[in-house]
């Protein structure tokens, strides 16, 4: 098969175009709900957590895994001293973490509907119970902030308070 000039451009043209298409989608790296925590300026305090807690890994793996992450004033409305006591406590902080971890996708609002009761199981043994209504929902007694951000293993759900064991 013999192509004319006119015709080999256009076909290069086109495989340019295409690779263009697809490049970005190769080179991004698959975002983690740890990386999506790591991203939100009210989460530094939750990241740092997460690292003293030695979770960097649990955050990472191919899940699925839900986060109900406190943020930074949620960390900020507890007492300092019991505020500096936890976030320097490793084995603490990784029951906390892993209390507020659920090995599975849980949506707040999915579709038209909001998550407003029932429980679930989190990776702590631990018991998390929703509440509220679809204009606030709740985790526990926390208010969630922001839901369902969503990533390749999971999905981060901000809320308004540490939920001590």
């Amino acid at each position: 098969m013999r192509l004319t000039r006119a015709a080999a451009c256009r076909s290069l043209v086109g495989c340019l175009f295409a690779l263009s298409l697809s490049a970005p989608a190769l080179a991004r790296t698959p975002a983690t709900v740890l990386d999506i925590a790591s991203g939100q300026k009210n989460l530094t305090t939750f990241v740092a957590a997460v690292h003293t807690a030695g979770l960097d890994d649990l955050l990472r793996s191919s899940g699925p895994l839900t986060i109900y992450a406190p943020t930074n004033d949620a960390f900020d409305k507890m007492p300092a001293a019991e505020r500096d006591a936890l976030l320097s406590d490793p084995g603490r902080l990784k029951a906390l973490l892993l209390g507020l971890t659920v090995k599975d996708m849980v949506l707040i609002h999915d579709g038209d509907s909001t998550i407003t009761s029932g429980s679930v199981a989190t990776a702590g043994g631990r018991e998390l119970s929703f509440g509220g209504d679809a204009e606030h929902p709740m985790i526990g007694s926390a208010h969630v902030v922001a839901a369902d951000m969503r990533a390749d293993n999971g999905a981060l759900t901000t809320i308004d308070k540490v939920l001590l064991q």
